[in-house]
């Protein structure tokens, strides 16, 4: 599939046929321009508009959602008139289906403000096509986003949720760990592992996990991941338990397209951009956080610390240092098609004069920009 790019540039693969459509996720905001394609479409899309002229000049968008519940497609600015039809069918062959005429059409509109009044069903383990068409040649830009809400076909929300019930009759105390989203404050499945106590060593699904623990765990790693989500990683975790045992609650934070994020631990030889042996763990990270958000692409950022003296040769560096991670995540099977490097040398300190070493370690740092 070909990533979105922010910062008004688009991929350069033609987002106007199916098969190169933008993957999107869900209550995250695009913007996309027409290519100004010209001509009249002969592709499957004829059949389905049953017989009437459409341009070639489409955008296609592709969404899998996380769960079955109720979505609203809405796209903003631009004057141009559009015509959308949706698309359904599996995951794995919704733009197969659609070019052998398979795939049903379960949506129709040629006015983008009735289009975002309407509420559609879609069910949780099929994939949906979504195809926009403006006329021949316009290039107009447009803001497209779907807002999605986890419900039932009788309108009941579904909530993310699944307790992991690990307790049996015991003296022991009881330890809970529940993962809930920093916004709203629901629950949330993830992947939950710990590492450094034979006590509580494991894997684990859940959004409520619950154990009987028969000692203090004075530190282990405690790392968890969401799709769509920021991961949390904690090195130091301890558990204490009282006398009712021990209750947590991790919030992690929504994945928010154009949001940047410091990735910590990442060191590279002294003016070179060549990654230590210790950032390993880190990048690891970074790379499960990428598999767990497939649709998520990013640019790895660059920054150096600097007098102001050396700007191109700072800039460079950073930008060499940026590309080592790429290499690295693309070497641990990562698409290259969703990963990109920039260097910002020391244009954005976080210390402007810094006065130590802890400060100018706050200026060496690397940075993900969310796509």
């Amino acid at each position: 599939m070909c990533p979105f790019i922010w910062e008004g540039t688009w991929c350069q693969k033609s987002y106007c046929f199916c098969e190169d459509g933008v993957s999107l996720t869900h209550n995250n905001e695009y913007n996309l321009s027409f290519q100004g394609k010209k001509g009249k479409d002969r592709s499957a899309l004829k059949f389905y508009a049953k017989g009437k002229v459409i341009s070639k000049n489409q955008i296609w968008l592709l969404f899998e959602p996380p769960s079955s519940g109720r979505v609203k497609i809405v796209v903003d600015e631009t004057e141009a008139p559009i015509m959308s039809y949706v698309f359904m069918q599996s995951v794995q062959d919704v733009c197969t289906d659609f070019n052998f005429k398979k795939a049903k059409l379960i949506h129709f509109d040629s006015n983008r403000v009735r289009l975002a009044k309407t509420e559609l069903y879609l069910e949780e383990g099929l994939g949906y096509a979504i195809a926009l068409v403006a006329k021949s040649k316009d290039k107009d830009s447009l803001q497209a986003s779907i807002l999605f809400s986890p419900q039932d076909k009788d309108g009941n929300e579904i909530v993310d949720s699944f307790i992991f019930d690990l307790t049996k009759p015991s003296r022991h105390k009881k330890y809970w760990l529940h993962i809930r989203n920093s916004i709203n404050n629901k629950p949330i499945k993830g992947n939950i592992s710990f590492d450094g106590s034979n006590e509580i060593d494991g894997a684990y699904v859940a959004s409520d996990l619950v154990m009987n623990l028969s000692r203090n765990i004075k530190q282990c790693e405690l790392q968890i991941d969401a799709e769509g989500y920021f991961s949390f990683d904690r090195q130091d975790y301890k558990i204490i338990l009282g006398e009712n045992g021990f209750r947590d609650t991790v919030y992690l934070k929504p994945l928010v397209r154009g949001m940047v994020a410091k990735i910590d631990e990442i060191y590279f030889a002294a003016g070179l951009p060549d990654i230590l042996e210790q950032s390993v763990p880190k990048l690891n990270r970074l790379r499960d956080f990428l598999l767990v958000n497939s649709t998520v692409s990013i640019e790895i950022q660059g920054h150096v610390n600097g007098d102001g003296t050396k700007k191109i040769k700072s800039k460079r560096l950073s930008k060499k240092r940026a590309k080592s991670i790429l290499v690295y995540l693309a070497a641990a099977g990562i698409s290259q098609e969703r990963l990109s490097a920039k260097g910002y040398g020391y244009s954005r300190p976080v210390f402007e004069k810094p006065k130590n070493e802890i400060e100018m370690e706050a200026n060496r740092r690397v940075e993900i920009l969310i796509k």
